[in-house]
């Protein structure tokens, strides 16, 4: 139940790289002068050459899959990347608590989880990133959130040198942002616990976004099952076909993409009816907030001429207009440039502002 590393850790827990190249799913050509690569957070936390020389320098860049982040800088001075990877699950009555360390895939810990059979997590399948940079995010998708079954974040603060365990209260948990987000540098995520199910909730299965009933039905049709049946394991693999139906694949050595590039925008209620009145068959959907609700952030860009649009060696995907893409080549000043481009018309065409869900490194 709780899968280790497969090479053994250097003795000290962490080790060190130059001039070392960095992943990052847009698949531009970014390198470290320095990287500090972590496989024993406990280890490495005990040398004061991690705490002082690196985790208290605010210009340390903390790098998990690079799956959101579009590098525009093509060398940064110094990173620390977690590569510890332990996962595993504890008993807890109804419930089965799982954890997994900062470096584990996130899609490798969501489809590890749903294989036993525990319900919760099997939606967000097939994001891209690490477990660490999940919370920074809120990660969401087809109806849930990591908000929705988190249990706890293990951290590191960087400013006051202590470890430190917060409840999913102190982590300022909204759409698509955090507490992570507001402190940035500050806080080094190093395991994640969550709560899930061992038996289907009473709403089973949540098939309610496009897509995915169509596929379900497909995949159970051959077998005449009742859709009820469905195991977390198929949903996630539900999940999976209708993403790659609408999203290049992220681990594509051909595309580079950081999946959704821009936030669905939240906009007043006020707001919402100006652009309902003005354009009838814009999408809205209703948020928990009801003084707001959410727009798609798609449907604005294609509306705005981009999907399928290519500038050269970039471009915004054909499959998803909200899908910013390196088609080979490009550099990630282009990439920017091309996407302020798309904020620019999106802003004079519907006055809405659009953000870039990914960091951007300068």
């Amino acid at each position: 139940m709780k899968p280790t590393c497969d090479r053994p850790n250097p003795p000290a827990g962490f080790e060190w790289l130059t001039d070392a190249p960095l992943e990052n799913t847009m698949n531009l050509p970014v390198y470290a002068g320095r990287l500090l690569r972590i496989h024993s957070a406990t280890n490495a936390l005990a040398k004061p050459v991690v705490r002082d020389e690196w985790l208290s320098d605010p210009n340390t860049l903390i790098l998990g899959g690079g799956s959101n982040i579009l590098f525009v800088a093509e060398r940064i001075d110094k990173v620390l990347s977690l590569a510890n990877t332990e996962y595993g699950a504890i008993e807890a009555g109804e419930h089965i608590r799982v954890y997994a360390d900062a470096g584990v895939g996130l899609d490798q810990w969501i489809r590890w989880t749903a294989a036993q059979g525990w319900y919760g997590l099997e939606r967000l399948a097939e994001i891209p990133g690490t477990v660490g940079a999940a919370p920074i995010q809120n990660v969401g998708a087809y109806g849930v959130q990591l908000s929705d079954v988190l249990d706890s974040v293990e951290l590191w603060d960087r400013q006051n040198q202590e470890y430190a365990v917060w409840r999913p209260e102190d982590c300022g948990l909204s759409y698509r942002h955090s507490r992570f987000k507001d402190e940035p540098g500050r806080w080094l995520i190093l395991r994640v616990w969550a709560q899930l199910r061992k038996v289907a909730p009473a709403d089973w299965p949540p098939l309610g976004y496009p897509g995915l009933q169509a596929e379900a039905e497909s995949c159970l049709d051959p077998d005449k099952r009742d859709l009820k049946s469905l195991t977390p394991s198929e949903l996630a693999n539900i999940v999976t076909r209708v993403r790659l139906q609408k999203l290049p694949d992220w681990r594509s050595a051909e595309i580079g993409s950081t999946g959704s590039f821009f936030q669905n925008p939240i906009v007043s209620m006020a707001e919402a009816e100006r652009l309902r009145n003005q354009w009838p068959q814009i999408p809205t959907y209703p948020i928990p907030d009801p003084a707001y609700q959410k727009l798609s952030a798609g449907w604005l860009i294609e509306q705005a001429g981009w999907r399928g649009k290519t500038l050269g060696a970039v471009g915004m995907s054909a499959q998803h207009a909200l899908v910013l893409v390196n088609l080979g080549g490009a550099k990630g000043a282009e990439l920017w440039h091309l996407a302020q481009q798309v904020q620019s018309d999106v802003w004079q065409r519907f006055g809405v502002r659009l953000e870039p869900e990914p960091l951007i490194l300068k």
